[in-house]
């Protein structure tokens, strides 16, 4: 489904900027036995608005102490994540959106600042002169010690112009921030300082590549796009003895570097006597040393790397044992470009690979370029970083000169990703680094540190405007990067791999946000980042294509010059480049239209997909060819698995939804023809519509060109004319093997005479589709399988023979196919790549009857190489060529994926690896460079591959011994069932050579103990399918601290396959060690690890399959368990759609405590970063349902008592009994804001407040004084009306709509009649129950109340009430007052002739005015009198009697009656009270004893209800409820008995006409 627009919509405008920041100098203060720094820094601001009131800053994790701005003490608040992130003991797993929500602000990729300065008000903004001469901005250490009279700031020029200055120009301002930093959770990480850790301890910057790691260690702008210089003062120790020597206890320390006085601040000073100083004093060493130090490891320098250039070196004045190094960036650049280190690094000078030929002609341009490393690895990483100095001298000849002065690579543990970029500096991983004797991750680690190089260009020189355009960046740096790679490998693997990278992007590109869209995705998982890597390099390939068809000169390094030429002079603002200054350079120089080409590759994602046929036409002469497009009917996608569980998940939640899909791609395509003489025809054709069809000329006439020189020698025996160019064999590959003797050894066939004829017959060679690789995506041509062969021979491109091996691969198997399969794997002339897949190829088309003849093939090819002669012994391994070492590790890859005709690689297979593994000999394997004579190259990787291969095969062959039944008749005996594995014997030995190795690593460890980490991926392998039984125990010794970290992450990837991770303790123990292993880079990969576990959980991948069956029925019939279908279809669901799998990850971990107490745990811990804390709220939203409120158990406060301790310390101690009441009373504020919350106090109160409370109160106390009145006869004994009699029914008099309309109801519904019975209380309750309630007045009234009321019980307002105390609620009817007033005092008209006179009667009167209505909320009333079951009706006001009326037994109105009868038969009197002009009816308590269950009930009532409050209304009328008029009370009317049945409802509509 579409969720973007056809162009990503541009970001909201945001308002201008009120400052920029020009300049930013920091102090560091390193103390390596803490862990912690302090500092301080000066950033000079530049306002851009004259009335600038604050400077917003981030700082996470850093405590600032003081803040001067322009030298006056400023006032600062300032809101720490990490302080916030604290949750309360009594919190769980279902507050993890309140966690989430505390930390949203500072997270990645767009942290919000945390610290606000507020400028103070004496501090004057001063527009600067534009005739005052520049001055350049004044290095100085930054002090708070300035006197606060200089409140003008001081006109500085500013050193960086983001751009056109228009307006008026301030005055610079200089904050000046003190600040320290306790512990680290983010931005610096310290190596070798835990307990169990044996590595030389140093410290780095955790470089990340977005924004917020800088500001974890001091304040500053840490943004995308704000850039100033830079200069970074760095104190710490001069070696490592000095950084951890143990303090001398009788020496007195002023500064407290290591033992510091209580409640004193750390200065990070060590001031020992120079005896103490000397590293190799005597004493023992561990009574000296903080950590275990050697006298050697003691003497060690720490070298500081830093961002810059070294301006000076200085040591300390009072503590000669430390020291300060000043560094300086000029170059502007972000605050997460910012990056430095401390540790006993050793330096290697890369600048020396430079040989004196390019010295001399490089001069003074050559740049020194410098390398860091742990001790013992400087080596490795000359041998690593070897090409480092010709790639920086091959880019600054094609894109202009570096942008900084120096260059240094700097290779540390635990680090995060592979490298990240810094100001003229690379921090890399140290997993990089490979010996000399290595040599398969040689091409990609050195890819990796060359595009590391590319970065500092693309990336930090020049950054992106936003985050869409993220994509220009990446897509240039790799451009770069495959440039370079080009020209050091050559031009065949460059294509090879852009061919690879243009097949992953065609897997992947599917339902996928645009490269455009996923710049604001990168955060949610590192595989958008690779991809986006990927693509956008691609993409920019194939537009180098295009412009250089287009133009002949202007390639996109042209533009990419043109881009760095632009950021250098200023043209392009602050060096952000956006997507739409990228495409106008393009078309710029280009000089074309790329519009078309953006909108399909840029902002919307997918590939095409073309279905290519073609056909000669012989009459006229043309290939007629249709080109019809079909990425719409795309059946092929990624498979929803748990390696992408958790981004399909997070893009689900987020609603990340892909643009709809191109049905048409448009743009150039050029083909090629090889026709008959071999000479290539290029034609180009536009593609415009999802079908083309095309007639493309036929240019020669000659016969076609034979294929092969056995063909032209038969052609020479014969007597044929061979002279000429219409058959001479320019170019043909895979010609070997072609004598009657080596196809017979090697049992290869050729052509047939009617193949060759029939070839023979085509009027041209093959057709190439795209041959100038212009496109991304799938080609599928309609072409006979001997021109795809004679591409495959023939063509020199590596993409076309690509091509062909990949039809050759999916055709139907032949033995022809193998033979051509075979030559082109023995035949060295093709490209390594090329005969990797040939020798896979032999696998795959190795089937049914041709198995064995794939199988002989690739033995036949492995001895040839790398056996003895006629033997399968191995010989001694030669790794000197990589072209052979590459082939040698793919023939055992394609020999495991032969399969017999059961399905299983063949035995001597099998036993063909064994014997590899058993015989393996690298004694001889030496390398021959001259310098490394006694080297030999490591074989670990190829022993790694002949293990999988080994475990691959067992896996493929293994089968569950299946019992046999038979049957037997008479006395015969039953046979005995054979349930052994036939190859279980083999199994123990192939699974003794895996364990060899495991043991072997364990003793002397390979390259990355990949021994160990290949044993653990067989061992799951072997364990899912049965071969191996259960082996937790053991694996389980792996995941433990002390190990190495790429072996416990095995360890543990291997429990998650094997479904071990489903066990809440395990799971347990896992997230244990992600919350307390101080390695980012192993709580990063693990925490892959718990994703993928998840999603395994989610799909069911690793639920064991419980097999039932069912005993057979007397019938002989066997009933099979019918599958519900929800379960059918969760089952069904789980597995394709995020929906699904969150349903069922729900159910399968929703009700484990266990994992939810786990999981908070690590969410909560003080270790972690905040991103992988939000990282743990994601998971657990996944699972179980937010909670926003928290129940919190506070402690009662104590009183204190003070002790003087002496020597100026005085001693706080609680004592005595709790306090449950504040002495204060509540102030009027803090009541006035509980009152607005709608909560309850009940502690004393201020004196204001109580003032309030009267004031408030004075209105309604007349009122609530004749109300309480006719409470005091509540509890006196009261008589019943006679017969039964039963009050009128009362009415709800007034209803108010949402829409203003006032609606008054009159009457009620009848309600069916019930018979009772005539005696005394007949059908009452059992017993009275007694309600207590808090008065208006403070007082407690009993009130009487039955038990089991409808009315209380049942009946539910549908209005929540919000206060207990009376209030008095005021209705104003301002419009159509005198036609209410007309219209209740109109009689209504009765049937009967008494109510019709008495009626008339009482109409005659005039009726008072009715200006206001008093009506009083629910609640207001807590007596009998005014709360009662009947939901605000009066049942007594207007009760109006007959005399006449006859005495009643029966319910009248559907309303019950309890009591006796009274002996008068007439209601009691009624009292009347007026005062102040506001009627109060007050019944008698005859009345009264009617309804002893009156509720005290707090709730608004119901409109409409037959029950209700007594609203007494104005000008003391009473409620007539059988006519609807307001009749004043007289003595007449009390006298009156039971009225008539209730007529029809009348409805009065307040309410001005819309």
């Amino acid at each position: 489904m579409p969720a973007f627009p056809e162009e990503v919509a541009a970001a909201p405008v945001q308002g201008d900027p009120e400052y920029s920041i020009l300049k930013q100098r920091v102090d560091l203060d390193i103390d390596f036995a803490r862990r912690s720094l302090r500092g301080s820094t000066e950033i000079t601001v530049q306002p851009l608005v004259k009335n600038l009131k604050q400077i917003r800053l981030h700082c996470r994790q850093c405590k600032p102490t003081a803040i001067q701005v322009g030298g006056i003490t400023a006032q600062f608040e300032y809101d720490d994540p990490y302080r916030r992130s604290r949750m309360p003991n009594q919190s769980g797993v279902r507050q993890h959106d309140m966690l989430k929500e505390k930390i949203m602000n500072s997270l990645r990729p767009d942290p919000q600042p945390e610290l606000t300065v507020i400028l103070p008000s004496r501090l004057k903004i001063q527009e600067a002169q534009a005739e005052a001469p520049a001055r350049a901005l004044q290095a100085s250490v930054p002090s708070l010690q300035k006197e606060e009279s200089d409140a003008v700031a001081v006109p500085e020029t500013p050193s960086v112009q983001s751009g056109p200055q228009q307006g008026p120009q301030f005055s610079p301002v200089k904050i000046s921030i003190e600040f320290e930093v306790a512990s680290f959770r983010d931005g610096i990480h310290w190596v070798g300082h835990t307990e169990g850790d044996r590595r030389f301890p140093y410290m780095y910057t955790k470089a990340e590549p977005w924004a917020g790691n800088t500001s974890c260690i001091f304040p500053c702008v840490d943004d995308a796009t704000s850039r100033c210089s830079w200069d970074i003062s760095i104190r710490c120790a001069k070696t490592l003895g000095s950084a951890f020597r143990r303090p001398d206890p009788q020496k007195d320390l002023p500064n407290g570097h290591i033992e510091p006085a209580s409640g004193q601040d750390v200065d990070m000073v060590d001031n020992i006597d120079a005896a103490n100083k000397a590293d190799g004093a005597s004493g023992d060493d561990a009574d000296k040393y903080m950590i275990d130090l050697s006298e050697e490891e003691a003497a060690m320098d720490l070298t500081i790397v830093c961002v810059g250039d070294m301006i000076e070196d200085v040591v300390d004045s009072e503590d000669d044992t430390r020291h300060t190094v000043l560094f300086s960036l000029t170059q502007p650049v972000t605050a997460r470009h910012i990056g430095f280190a401390v540790g006993p690094f050793e330096h290697v000078d890369l600048s020396a690979t430079r040989d004196s030929e390019e010295e001399e002609r490089l001069g003074q341009s050559a740049l020194k370029i410098d390398g860091y490393c742990l001790p013992g690895k400087s080596q490795d990483l000359r041998n690593t970083c070897y090409p480092t100095a010709w790639a920086m001298d091959n880019m600054g000849i094609k894109y202009g000169s570096f942008p900084f002065s120096s260059y240094q690579m700097l290779f540390v543990d635990d680090f995060v990703h592979d490298t990240v970029a810094a100001a003229g500096m690379s921090i890399c991983s140290a997993q990089l680094l490979f010996p000399k004797t290595i040599i398969e991750p040689m091409y990609r680690n050195t890819r990796i540190l060359v595009r590391t190089l590319a970065d500092q260009w693309m990336g930090v020189n020049v950054i992106a405007k936003e985050a869409t355009d993220a994509w220009v960046v990446a897509g240039i740096a790799g451009f770069m990067t495959d440039a370079y790679m080009k020209d050091l490998c050559g031009n065949n693997e460059f294509r090879w791999q852009q061919k690879l990278a243009a097949e992953k992007v065609y897997d992947l590109d599917v339902d996928r946000p645009s490269i455009r869209q996923l710049g604001e995705l990168l955060h949610l998982d590192h595989s958008i980042r690779d991809f986006v890597n990927v693509k956008s390099a691609i993409v920019l390939f194939i537009l180098d294509r295009r412009l250089m068809k287009s133009s002949g000169s202007t390639g996109v390094q042209r533009i990419i010059n043109k881009i760095f030429l632009n950021a250098k002079t200023g043209t392009l603002n602050n060096g952000e480049v956006s997507t739409a200054d990228f495409q106008r350079t393009c078309e710029r120089l280009g000089h074309n239209k790329l519009e078309l080409f953006f909108r399909q590759w840029v902002f919307h994602s997918g590939c095409p997909i073309f279905y290519v046929t073609q056909r000669f036409n012989k009459k006229k002469l043309v290939v007629e060819m249709a080109i019809v497009q079909k990425q719409l009917e795309r059946v092929t996608k990624p498979q929803f698995e748990a390696s992408n569980f958790m981004r399909e998940i997070k893009e689900h939640v987020g609603e990340v939804w892909a643009p709809e899909t191109n049905p048409v791609f448009t743009g150039p395509m050029t083909i090629r023809i090889h026709e008959a003489d071999g000479t290539p025809y290029e034609h180009i054709v536009e593609i415009k519509e999802a079908t083309t069809k095309l007639e493309i000329p036929y240019n020669t006439k000659y016969k076609r060109l034979k294929r092969s020189r056995r063909q032209k020698e038969r052609q020479m025996a014969e007597g044929a004319n061979t002279e000429g160019g219409d058959d001479a064999l320019l170019y043909c590959l895979g010609d070997i093997l072609d004598t009657e003797d080596d196809k017979r050894e090697w049992d290869l066939v050729d052509w047939t005479e009617e193949d060759e004829e029939k070839m023979g017959q085509e009027s041209y060679e093959w057709i190439r589709m795209d041959a100038d690789f212009e496109w991304i995506g799938k080609i599928h041509l309609v072409m006979p399988l001997y021109m795809y062969i004679s591409q495959l021979q023939q063509d020199r491109d590596i993409v076309a023979q690509y091509e062909s091996m990949r039809y050759l691969i999916a055709s139907n198997p032949h033995h022809v196919n193998l033979t051509i399969l075979v030559r082109t794997l023995m035949d060295s002339r093709y490209f390594w790549g090329i005969r990797e897949m040939a020798a896979e190829g032999l696998a795959v088309c190795a089937k049914d009857k041709l198995t064995d003849i794939g199988q002989f093939h690739l033995i036949r090819a492995f001895r040839e190489m790398h056996c003895l002669e006629d033997t399968n012994m191995p010989k001694s391994n030669d790794f000197s060529d990589r072209r052979n070492f590459v082939i040698q590790c793919a023939i055992p890859r394609a020999m495991a994926k032969l399969r017999d005709t059961e399905g299983k690689v063949p035995m001597a297979v099998r036993q063909f690896f064994v014997d590899l593994l058993k015989f393996n000999d690298n004694s001889n394997n030496r390398i021959d460079d001259g310098d490394s004579a006694n080297l030999t190259y490591s074989d670990c990787h190829y022993i790694a591959i002949l293990m999988s291969c080994l475990a691959d095969s067992l896996i493929a062959s293994h089968r569950e011994p299946q019992p046999t039944y038979t049957f037997s008749f008479g006395d015969d005996e039953p046979m005995e069932q054979d349930l052994e594995n036939p190859d279980a014997d083999f199994e123990t030995v192939a699974i003794a050579q895996i364990e060899r190795h495991r043991r072997i690593d364990e003793w002397d460890s390979s390259y990355q103990n990949i021994y160990s980490v290949t044993a653990l991926d067989c061992l799951q392998r072997l364990v899912k399918v049965g071969i191996v039984k259960d082996k937790t125990t053991e694996v389980m010794k792996y995941v433990r601290q002390g190990n190495a970290d790429n072996v416990r992450l095995a360890a543990w990837r291997c429990l998650s396959e094997v479904g071990v991770l489903r066990k809440m303790k395990a799971m347990r123990y896992l997230l244990h060690c992600l919350s307390e292993d101080a390695s980012p880079q192993f709580r990063d990969k693990l925490l892959a690890i718990f994703g993928e576990a998840l999603g395994h959980i989610a799909l069911g991948d690793s639920e064991p399959q419980k097999l039932t069956v069912q005993p057979p029925a007397d019938t002989g019939l066997i009933l099979e368990q019918e599958v519900s279908n929800d379960v059918r279809k969760m089952e069904a669901t789980r597995k394709t759609t995020p929906e699904g799998a969150l349903v069922a990850l729900k159910n399968a971990l929703g009700q484990e405590d266990e994992f939810g107490q786990a999981l908070w745990y690590a969410a909560t811990s003080p270790d972690i970063a905040l991103d992988e804390v939000a990282a743990l709220c994601d998971v657990a939203a996944l699972v179980y349902e937010p909670i926003h409120s928290l129940t919190l158990c506070l402690k009662l406060p104590k009183m204190w008592r003070c002790r003087n301790m002496g020597q100026g310390k005085v001693k706080f101690v609680a004592h005595g009994a709790y306090r449950g009441a504040p002495r204060k009373g509540l102030s009027l504020q803090d009541w006035e804001s509980i009152e607005q919350l709608g909560l309850q106090y009940t502690g004393p109160l201020s004196e204001e407040v109580q003032k309030q409370q009267q004031q408030r109160l004075q209105p309604t106390a007349p009122l609530k004084l004749k109300i309480s009145q006719p409470e005091k006869q509540q509890n006196e004994p009261r008589a019943s009306p006679a017969g039964g009699e039963m009050p009128p029914p009362s009415v709800t008099p007034w209803t108010e709509k949402p829409n203003g309309v006032i609606k008054l109801n009159f009457g009620v519904k009848r309600k069916q009649s019930m018979e009772m019975s005539a005696g005394p209380r007949a059908g009452s309750p059992k017993s009275q129950k007694v309600a207590r309630q808090q008065s208006p007045a403070g007082t407690i009234q009993a009130i009487p109340r039955a038990k089991g009321s409808p009315a209380t019980s049942q009946r539910k307002s549908s209005t929540p009430s919000k206060s207990k105390g009376s209030k008095i609620v005021i209705l104003h009817l301002p419009n159509k007052a005198a036609r209410a007033q007309e219209i209740l005092a109109t009689p209504s008209q009765s049937k009967r002739a008494e109510t019709s006179d008495h009626l008339s009667n009482a109409a005659q009167q005039p009726p008072e005015p009715v200006e206001r209505m008093v009506l009083q909320q629910p609640g207001g009333f807590p007596s009998a009198t005014a709360l009662s079951p009947t939901n605000g009706m009066s049942i007594f006001g207007g009760s109006t009697a007959f005399p006449d009326s006859p005495a009643q037994t029966m319910n009248l109105g559907g309303f019950r009656s309890y009591g006796p009868v009274s002996e008068a038969g007439t209601a009691a009197p009624v009292e009347e009270k007026q005062e102040d002009g506001v009627g109060i009816t007050a019944p008698s308590p005859a009345v009264n004893a009617i309804e002893p269950d009156a509720a005290m009930s707090e709730e608004t009532p119901k409109t409409g209800d037959k029950s209700g409050v007594e609203n007494p209304l104005a000008n003391g009328g009473a409620e007539d409820h059988n006519g609807g008029a307001l009749i004043p009370p007289t003595a007449e009317t009390n006298q009156q008995g039971m009225p008539p049945p209730p007529k029809k409802k009348f409805t009065l509509k307040l309410g001005a006409k819309k």
